[in-house]
């Protein structure tokens, strides 16, 4: 399956979200390594511990060949596993920015360390707006994004 035009929605998700709450953020981050690597994002305010968000987001392929098995032990695994292959990616820049991966299977499962950060912006997004149903929406919109996405790939492979 092809996988940027899920991640590109997460990603457009999360930069919409921070922006509600007061955290404007820039997407495709150049320049803060110097070996190439490329963030997702970085919020250009604090988040926590006066710390900026840097954030890296993947849409892991619950069904990829690669992923059979791990899939099969526990729902979120792959995921799971694409966060800690984040973390130790950036692990040299975390001292100075919260860093958060974000890992959501094509079955719609997050990663274990999503799902908290998911319902602390859902919190925030909460008192900004009031609205109790902000949890809701960002996981409906999260899902919605990957779901559609799985249609648009699975349309692409079958036309022929």
């Amino acid at each position: 399956m092809h996988k940027t035009p899920r991640h590109s929605a997460i990603n457009s998700i999360l930069k919409r979200s921070l922006t509600h709450i007061g955290l404007p953020s820039t997407l495709e981050l150049v320049g803060l390594t110097d070996d190439g690597r490329r963030l997702d994002g970085l919020t250009l305010g604090l988040w926590h511990r006066g710390r900026s968000l840097m954030w890296d987001a993947t849409a892991v392929d619950t069904f990829a060949q690669g992923h059979y098995k791990d899939s099969a032990r526990q729902a979120g695994f792959v995921a799971t596993k694409a966060e800690v292959t984040k973390c130790q990616k950036y692990h040299d820049l975390q001292s100075n920015y919260h860093f958060q991966p974000l890992a959501i299977e094509t079955t719609g499962v997050y990663g274990k360390s999503t799902a908290p950060f998911l319902s602390s912006l859902s919190k925030k997004l909460l008192d900004v707006s009031g609205d109790p149903r902000e949890h809701q929406w960002l996981h409906q919109c999260l899902s919605l994004a990957v779901a559609k996405r799985n249609a648009a790939s699975i349309l692409a492979c079958v036309q022929v």
